[in-house]
């Protein structure tokens, strides 16, 4: 009899930490780290992270009962902390040949397309063949895929910047000559900082860097874990979970 009283104080005295235990394990926490970039990531009224991407993992943390723990960064902080840390998840992240084997791919969020963008009135008008450019001042995100690009095809007039709202300021201050990213997101980007997206002009299309944004995951990770998210991305992709966001958020299909 005693020994059963025993039993019983013991499980009593110890149930708060048997529960937690459980709940961590059918919610297990996931760090993942990503940068603001809208529309794909985005800084909510109250300090939360937005955007069609973070809505996508959400939903796809949802299928696999995970918890993501968001930590935003400035890109080159998060490409670093990705490739260093096992079972880190990274978005959105263009998947290029050059990364191609240094991650472990969930899948897709959405095409893009990227330009070189400057003012009208030093370009006016388009050019037609990437080579004339390397004669200008370019500002890239350190370590973005248009930074390894061009690092890798004899670009030297580089700006590498922490910060991605810098490289639209310096455009228009007349300390770069060309900036590289998407439409939307510099629109969203000019908005923002209150510039007039009016007077830049799309260069040239950055074609061999129009790639999907994707998910990914630390090399080193657990496979286990890698596998249980990109059949859940399958699940949500099925169910019309992504097409759906994309409408909400009117990213093109």
């Amino acid at each position: 009899m005693k020994t059963s009283i025993f039993r019983y104080v013991f499980y009593f005295l110890n149930f708060p930490y048997l529960f937690f235990m459980v709940l961590g394990i059918q919610a297990q926490e996931i760090k993942v780290v990503t940068e603001y970039l809208s529309p794909y990531q985005t800084k909510n009224p109250d300090g939360s992270l937005g955007g069609f991407s973070t809505e996508v993992v959400q939903a796809l943390f949802k299928q696999a009962n995970k918890e993501p723990l968001f930590i935003v960064l400035p890109w080159a902080r998060a490409y670093e902390v990705a490739k260093s840390e096992k079972n880190v998840m990274i978005f959105s992240m263009a998947r290029t040949k050059e990364r191609d084997t240094l991650f472990h791919w969930v899948g897709s969020l959405t095409e893009v397309k990227l330009y070189f963008w400057g003012l009208k009135s030093k370009f006016p008008k388009t050019i037609d063949n990437i080579e004339h450019l390397k004669s200008y001042k370019i500002a890239t995100a350190r370590y973005s895929n248009a930074d390894q690009y061009l690092m890798n095809n004899n670009f030297h007039n580089i700006y590498k910047l922490s910060n991605e709202d810098q490289n639209l300021q310096m455009l228009f201050t007349g300390r770069v000559d060309l900036i590289t990213t998407t439409e939307k997101t510099l629109k969203s980007k000019s908005l923002k900082l209150g510039l007039d997206f009016e007077k830049l002009i799309k260069v040239k299309e950055f074609n061999e860097l129009n790639n999907d944004l994707n998910l990914a995951f630390n090399l080193q990770s657990d496979p286990k874990i890698v596998k249980e998210f990109q059949q859940a991305y399958s699940v949500i992709k099925a169910k019309g979970i992504i097409k759906a966001l994309k409408k909400k958020w009117s990213i093109p299909h």
